[in-house]
């Protein structure tokens, strides 16, 4: 259970260091938090299924919390450009 805290507020100030180094705005930082901590949390469950060691873990969600706006602009560039032209072609 406290190794479970311990990470959670791991993966919360990751988030807010991400989000200062980013900060333009209030709402923007805000914002950049709460995507760092959830693609961040939500990797740190992923990767539950493979590596044992929780702080394995945590150093591979801090990279991913760092990345986290870069990951987020790719993942719409992608669907939006992308993978509309592949869905487009298979219909045809």
């Amino acid at each position: 259970m406290i190794d479970d805290v311990k990470v959670v507020l791991f993966l919360i100030a990751a988030a807010i260091m991400s989000a200062v180094i980013r900060f333009k705005s209030l709402a923007q930082f805000f914002i950049d938090a709460l995507l760092g901590f959830l693609m961040g949390y939500s990797f740190y469950l992923l990767l539950g299924f493979w590596i044992e060691d929780g702080a394995t873990r945590s150093g591979f969600c801090g990279i991913i919390i760092l990345q986290a706006r870069p990951l987020y602009e790719w993942a719409n560039v992608f669907i939006r450009n992308k993978l509309t032209d592949l869905i487009e072609r298979k219909t045809k």
